[in-house]
């Protein structure tokens, strides 16, 4: 009477179960991609580099001028850390660049009793990111700087970064 339903049913292998058997590797190969160890290549034995950073402070009044100096600490004025050392500041006028409204050319003209300061600032550094931070702070070219030394309180922006290496060959370039 039953003897069809005792029987053995063969398995037929269709395409839900290609389907199914795919995503389930493709499950296990993304588990093991995210939890598999990474590692981190350091140059360093802690991990940071000396770099030299400048500082662009423009327009600043004419008398601020002399008050930051060559060996001052040079603090972040948001998080209150250490941001490096002064090597050196340049001092040169502050210029306006803008449209004549009636010839309609570009114009540069000399703010009077404005000068634009450059502060040269170097500083340990841990590589993140294609980029440099320096005890939490990300130096990213052009973008506002609040800092603080002894005698000033600014905001700038970061004109060049480069490890000191770079920047001592440039200088020997420059020199010859």
């Amino acid at each position: 009477m039953n003897s069809n339903s005792q029987e053995k049913k063969k398995y037929v292998f269709n395409f839900i179960d290609v389907l199914l058997i795919v995503v389930f590797l493709a499950g296990a190969l993304s588990l093991v991609y995210f939890l598999r160890e990474r590692r981190v290549v350091i140059s360093d034995s802690d991990g940071t580099e000396e770099i030299v950073y400048r500082l662009e402070i423009s327009p600043m009044r004419e008398e601020f001028r002399n008050l930051v100096s060559v060996g001052d600490t040079v603090t972040d004025a948001v998080s209150l850390l250490p941001i490096g050392e002064v090597t050196d500041v340049s001092y040169s006028a502050c210029y306006y660049t803008g449209l004549d409204r009636t010839t309609g050319e570009n114009v540069k003209s000399a703010y009077p009793g404005m000068i634009t300061m450059t502060v040269t600032v170097k500083a340990q550094a841990s590589p993140e990111n294609g980029g440099y931070t320096v005890n939490g702070r990300e130096l990213i070219l052009d973008t506002g700087f609040a800092f603080r030394v002894p005698a000033f309180t600014g905001t700038g922006k970061c004109v060049s970064v480069s490890t000191a290496d770079a920047e001592m060959k440039n200088e020997r370039s420059a020199g010859q």
